[in-house]
């Protein structure tokens, strides 16, 4: 969706840009007319991970018909990269007749064919070799499957019958299949080291030219079809247009400049700090000068020779969300009860362990322990002895509450 803005607005592609219009207003015509436009990289920022580029260009309005003040205009700038996002693209109107402004703006995509002549000798010798090498494959597979049914050949008697007498071997054919056999794997098998050796060349041819493909400048063509993008924006201008000066007066023709601005992957900075020292020749040591530098590595399938160049810390690929906000009550003070650290137990405690006590009977008393003169302890012989190999009786130790 885009925004209605006056002059040098703009409009900003996102997700409801292709989804079903939402009910409003009845669309606006728009002239027959499309104009395709080459634009200019104007200035580039680098950030952290991509770039922001904006491109300009200049178009000629088509006369205005009396009829339909309101009609719309597309235009197509060429030039965009492939790999641009599509959800980064904004277009705005930078001069030209008042009321004119971009309502929407789309990327398209095109690739077309290239002809042998426009690509350069390497391509044509690297798509060769890897015909070649193609068919060398097919080649060595073929002979390998021919190898493993010839070597399956093998003499099969007939089904021997209950009362027929015994049969002659056939040793004569049976050593005429083996000689067969053996003739024909060896030459198979002399045809399939050929054809790997050949094999072998083959991928190595392939491997130098694909090194010197990718050593080559990434300006020349490389790719079998031409691929390239283009930005969509549709103008519109309103009734009451003035004149301009650049145009033949109301409802003639006028030129507008364009901006379009998106983001595209594949370019990434890095500072590069380097410290002159003074004097170090003869040996004072007095001072230096620190020398800030950026290296700037960018692969977006641009040209950025006499751009303006701007260099950018932040990171545009962060995700941000909506911060979630606290509820907060407004209303009269009320004092918190104070905390109590011990508070009575509940009613019928005492009965808790009641069915316990009726079920476990109480143990016998004690017996009596003998007093002897003076208090003093009975003697360890007056304790019972266990006999040799008896177990120890276990004693339970009950506890009431």
């Amino acid at each position: 969706m885009a925004d209605g803005t006056a002059e040098g607005g703009g409009a900003r592609t996102g997700a409801a840009a292709e989804s079903a219009p939402a009910p409003g207003p009845e669309p606006v015509p728009e002239s027959v007319l499309e104009s395709v436009l080459e634009s200019v990289l104007e200035s580039v920022v680098v950030h952290a991970v991509g770039a922001v580029c904006v491109r300009r260009a200049r178009c000629v309005l088509p006369p205005g018909d009396p009829a339909v003040p309101d009609a719309a205009v597309r235009v197509r700038v060429e030039g965009l990269p492939i790999a641009l996002y599509d959800h980064s693209l904004r277009g705005r109107v930078v001069s030209g007749p008042p009321g004119l402004r971009v309502t929407d703006a789309r990327v398209v995509r095109a690739a077309a064919p290239r002809q042998d002549r426009e690509l350069p000798s390497l391509r044509l010798e690297l798509e060769e070799a890897e015909d070649r090498l193609d068919r060398l494959r097919e080649r060595r597979d073929r002979l390998a499957e021919e190898i493993g049914q010839v070597a399956e050949l093998r003499a099969v008697p007939p089904q021997h019958r209950r009362g027929d007498p015994p049969r002659w071997a056939p040793v004569e054919s049976l050593l005429a299949l083996a000689n067969f056999v053996d003739g024909r794997l060896a030459l198979l098998h002399e045809r399939l080291r050929a054809v790997e050796t050949e094999l072998s060349g083959a991928e190595y041819e392939v491997g130098v030219l694909v090194h010197r493909l990718e050593a080559v400048s990434s300006a020349l063509p490389a790719a079998r079809a031409d691929e390239s993008a283009a930005a969509v924006l549709t103008l519109e201008r309103s009734g009451e247009v003035a004149a301009h000066p650049g145009g033949r007066g109301e409802h003639g023709s006028a030129e507008a400049e364009l901006e379009v601005e998106y983001h595209v992957p594949g370019a990434t900075w890095s500072p590069v700090y380097q410290l002159r020292l003074d004097g170090m020749d003869s040996g004072s040591g007095s001072g230096g000068t620190l020398v800030l530098r950026a290296c700037v590595a960018q692969r977006t399938g641009e040209d950025w020779t006499g751009v303006r160049l701007g260099l950018s810390t932040a990171d545009l690929l962060r995700r941000t969300d909506v911060p979630r906000l606290r509820s907060l009550r407004i209303g009269r003070r009320q004092e918190e009860p104070a905390a109590r650290g011990w508070r009575e137990p509940p009613p019928g405690l005492e009965e808790l362990f009641a069915g316990y006590d009726a079920a476990v009977p109480p143990p016998p008393p004690p017996a009596p322990v003998p007093a002897r003169a003076g208090g003093a302890p009975p003697p360890v012989s007056a304790a019972p002895r266990l006999r040799a190999g008896a177990a120890p009786v276990p004693r339970l130790l009950v506890i009431r509450r």
